[in-house]
């Protein structure tokens, strides 16, 4: 029935055309609306089909905006870790939250109220502003082996950043390394250096666990010889290609437990040296945007 009148209506129009020469009347009036709404009357009486209008393609996923904590000096701290192996070759060499987690921030200005005999109001006397303590609270699942790695890998990075350069070692009593929070784009969180003060994580009783193997570097090399009954430097035979099996490989591996739902929270405090703060600040700056991408916040 639709069908019907649209031909109806545009046989109407084309005897119309053709009888004067050009449209006039209810024709116009159509056609002055067709050419308002970009449909030109050639594409209703000819059947014929014109490309939509395309918005220009925006590049999506090229930035990665999740909020990650990382360590500047990974490399020369944690280097070599079994544990800490699957962050080696993360360019945040740190923690990346897999979900979006929920960041509490607060920023606040101290005023001292002097108090003056018989008025009804203080006067307020401005002492400083600091950036206050930061919570991240973000949920970590648990799906497969590579996950329950990256689980493992997270607990582990923040207990190490946790603690100071104790014992044995190089630094002797330096304290723990300062991080870098990024997240949300370079206006919200791009380099801030922090020290992470506090973090928990829930083993719940109410999930399931799988089972995780942290595969020992070095298990498969030859250990050396004493040499009483062969040349010194000699090695331990290497046990024949058919006793090396998976099942084998993965039984031998240190199995570790971890939940397939758990909830990683942080608290970190911004922290910048007195030689960054009274040189690279400057509040006209600071207001434009510039200072953002320095890490200032």
């Amino acid at each position: 029935m639709i069908t019907n009148f649209f031909n109806k209506g545009s046989e109407y129009l084309k005897k119309g055309i053709g009888k004067v020469g050009s449209v006039t009347g209810a024709a116009e009036t159509i056609g002055s609306r067709l050419a308002a709404a970009g449909l030109p009357l050639g594409g209703i009486f000819g059947r014929q089909e014109s490309a939509l209008p395309t918005q220009p393609s925006v590049s999506t996923g090229t930035i990665d905006w999740a909020v990650t904590i990382g360590c500047p000096v990974f490399d020369q701290l944690m280097a070599g870790s079994d544990v800490l192996d699957i962050m080696s070759n993360k360019p945040y060499k740190g923690v990346r939250f897999p979900t979006t987690p929920s960041v509490f921030m607060s920023h606040s200005a101290s005023y001292d109220a002097r108090a003056v005999l018989h008025n009804n109001y203080p006067y307020y006397a401005y002492q400083n502003s600091q950036v206050d303590s930061m919570t991240i609270n973000g949920a970590f699942p648990v799906m497969n082996v590579e996950d329950g790695k990256n689980w493992l890998a997270t607990v582990h990075f923040l207990r190490t950043v946790t603690k100071m350069y104790y014992g044995a070692g190089e630094n002797q009593g330096n304290p723990p390394p300062v991080c870098k929070l990024n997240g949300y784009g370079e206006y919200v969180f791009k380099d801030v250096p922090v020290i992470i003060t506090n973090f928990t994580v829930d083993l719940r009783a109410d999930v399931d666990y799988i089972a995780v193997g942290i595969e020992t570097k070095g298990d498969n090399i030859p250990k050396p010889g004493t040499g009483a009954s062969g040349p010194p430097g000699r090695n331990y035979p290497t046990p024949p290609p058919a006793e090396q099996s998976p099942t084998s490989t993965q039984a031998a591996a240190p199995t570790t437990y971890v939940p397939t739902d758990s909830m990683i929270t942080v608290q970190c405090v911004p922290v910048y040296s007195r030689n960054k703060i009274s040189k690279q600040f400057n509040l006209k700056e600071f207001a434009s945007g510039k200072l953002a991408k320095d890490g200032f916040i």
